[in-house]
């Protein structure tokens, strides 16, 4: 059973923080295309639309999966601000399917909307203006004072269909969820539900997979699926086409996944399977890290080579694989040398790695020592 980290500094020991450079998209978007309505629905039209079966507004996106992080306190000073006619802060909604919102901004908030009208699991505590109702449920409460949450007015931002995806990206990843921002991943993730999302999620399960890490990529924060998403996109497209941003390369990759035959990814299953494997059998504990001080000191996992290393070997034959296993000691030596040698190459798997020529360096330098160990 995969070990389940999930504090930052686990992340932050298990993969080197990654400078991926200020690079721009190289096809800006048309800010003419950004369709967003704005709206000011009642607190009683969202009670109703998370009262449907199924619900109209979705607080359990894949993306979204810390809601009730509020403390009850918290939760009961949410209530206690709309009985007082505090305005609140707006909701954000991705509205692509009219019948089913998904939350960008405020699932803390409705959580708690949900717990105290809809659950009846909120008992009010801890209220500052009112501390007459602490201690009150929702069934409880005076009439007046339901009618005043059910009329409460709230600001909300409507992402409409027809809104470009990589636009939607942008809106996403500007905006603040309860105090947390949304991780690129889990970005992609909301906006490519279906076979996309599924697919990636499916490669970062594999034993393979973590195996090949070592256990260290965490879940948390859909890290892990990164990775998966990272070798999709170099897989599919070869580095020489690789166009910056990094973040619009893989939300293509993600895309382009919908896109597939069913038979084509099962192809790319197999192929990263057998890259996770061997690079298992080859570097051991070594795989997809920095070699400039083997084999004294071990440094993180590194994504630049992640990509690298998995797309290479799972380009590769079985038969290449299994003479590069042969002489694995002598591949980790060339790879040493370049690592310690070659500030060029260190460079381009540490900073400003998503720049197109540090992408096509890093890529074409790997090829050319395993070919040399090959060939030797």
């Amino acid at each position: 059973m995969r070990e389940d980290k999930n504090t930052d500094l686990y992340q932050e020991i298990s993969v080197e923080n990654e400078d991926i450079g200020t690079v721009l998209m190289e096809q800006p978007f048309n800010p003419s295309e950004i369709n967003i309505d704005f709206r000011q629905p009642t607190i009683s039209n969202l009670i109703e639309r998370m009262r449907q079966d199924p619900p109209e507004i979705d607080l359990f996106t894949d993306f979204q999966r810390r809601g009730d992080l509020w403390s009850p306190q918290q939760q009961s000073r949410l209530i206690e601000s709309i009985l007082i006619k505090f305005p609140l802060p707006a909701f954000y909604f991705d509205g692509s399917d009219p019948s089913k919102w998904l939350v960008v901004d405020g699932l803390q908030r409705l959580s708690s909307l949900r717990n105290f009208i809809i659950d009846r699991s909120l008992i009010l505590e801890g209220l500052e203006f009112l501390p007459t109702l602490n201690g009150l449920s929702y069934d409880i409460l005076p009439r007046h004072l339901k009618r005043t949450m059910d009329e409460a007015q709230i600001t909300a931002h409507i992402i409409n269909p027809g809104t470009p995806v990589k636009v939607k990206y942008n809106i996403f990843k500007r905006i603040n969820t309860g105090g947390l921002v949304l991780e690129p991943q889990e970005i992609r993730h909301a906006l490519n539900q279906g076979i996309p999302a599924n697919f990636v999620k499916e490669l970062a399960n594999l034993d393979e997979f973590t195996l090949a890490t070592g256990n260290k990529i965490s879940p948390s924060r859909m890290l892990d699926r990164e990775f998966a998403t990272r070798f999709v996109a170099f897989y599919l497209a070869d580095p020489g086409g690789y166009k910056p941003d990094l973040d619009s390369f893989l939300n293509d990759a993600m895309a382009k996944i919908g896109d597939l035959s069913e038979s084509e990814r099962k192809i790319i299953k197999m192929d990263f399977c057998k890259a996770m494997e061997y690079s298992n059998k080859i570097f051991g504990d070594w795989a997809f890290r920095k070699a400039d001080q083997y084999p004294e000191k071990r440094k993180p996992i590194n994504k630049s080579l992640f990509e690298v290393w998995s797309v290479l070997f799972s380009k590769m034959d079985a038969g290449c694989l299994a003479r590069l296993d042969s002489k694995k000691e002598r591949l980790m030596l060339a790879f040493k040398k370049i690592c310690s040698s070659d500030k060029s190459f260190m460079n381009s798997i540490s900073q400003a790695t998503g720049d197109k020529q540090r992408v096509i360096e890093r890529f074409s330098k790997v090829n050319t020592i395993v070919t040399e160990v090959l060939n030797d």
